[in-house]
């Protein structure tokens, strides 16, 4: 097996992985393996036999693509839920000190 080969199975691991971090929310460790994934994908963009043979390698680089969209859109709807969070607690925080600042104490 070729180093672009063995290269291309270690971005889809790590794709996978950073999937199954993000249905987890472990946000920390998925952009550590994110960082190494960036790295692998890189060398493989600017490898000669890739560039000359890109078509050969659309089935594993589909499944990466794949694999990212599902993870971005867990990190876009941990995002929004975290967003209307902060919503709700500001909306708290406004209710006590109304209170506070109308209460009789």
């Amino acid at each position: 097996m070729s180093q672009l080969q063995q290269n291309l199975n270690q971005a889809l691991e790590l794709s996978q992985r950073i999937f199954d971090l993000a249905q987890d929310a472990a946000w920390t460790e998925m952009e550590q393996v994110d960082r190494l994934r960036l790295t692998l994908l890189e060398s493989i963009f600017s490898n000669a036999e890739f560039q000359q043979k890109s078509d050969d390698y659309e089935p594993q680089l589909s499944k990466i693509v794949d694999l990212n969209e599902q993870a971005l859109a867990l990190c876009a709807d941990a995002r929004g839920k975290l967003n209307r969070q902060s919503r709700s607690l500001n909306v708290g925080r406004k209710a006590l000190t109304a209170y506070k600042k109308n209460s009789f104490d």
